[in-house]
């Protein structure tokens, strides 16, 4: 009887003690894991996106139970996708309104035929303001689900 009194006391302090060391694992995992996040958002803030992104896809995959900094993790991805597409808007504008330029620079006719390079300057404009227009519900999804995030947590 004794014997089986001893038996569970070993366990449960086994127990207790096996838990106490994996929080403290979880702990330090957590610790490392928030020291990675940190560095991607240092990297944001210099505007290296592909190095933060890296730097978050890294961290996802070395730490896996580190769950608070992972969700901490996504708005530092959602706010380095934003900051790309607002860097692709910025230039892509400069680009498509050059292009408008040299379209109204143009004519439609030259003497009296059909101008080819007019409708494909045509065509290329469109295309552009396409493109221009999905680079813009890009930026206003990722600032949507920016809030939400944010709201939630």
């Amino acid at each position: 009887m004794q014997s089986r009194y001893l038996y569970s006391i070993v366990i449960a302090a086994s127990c207790t003690l096996f838990t106490a060391a994996c929080k403290t694992a979880q702990e330090a995992s957590e610790e490392e894991a928030h020291q990675m996040l940190f560095e991607a958002r240092q990297l944001l803030a210099d505007g290296h996106f592909t190095a933060a992104r890296d730097t978050i896809l890294a961290l996802r995959q070395q730490y896996p139970t580190a769950l608070e900094t992972r969700r901490a993790a996504i708005l530092t991805l959602d706010s380095i996708e934003l900051m790309e597409t607002r860097d692709s808007l910025l230039r892509y504008e400069l680009s498509l309104q050059a292009a408008r330029e040299g379209f109204k620079r143009m004519k439609p006719f030259a003497n009296g035929k059909a101008n080819e390079a007019y409708y494909q300057q045509q065509r290329r404009v469109f295309e552009m303001e396409q493109h221009f227009d999905e680079l813009c519900a890009k930026a206003k999804f990722y600032i949507r689900k920016i809030d939400i995030d944010q709201r939630e947590q």
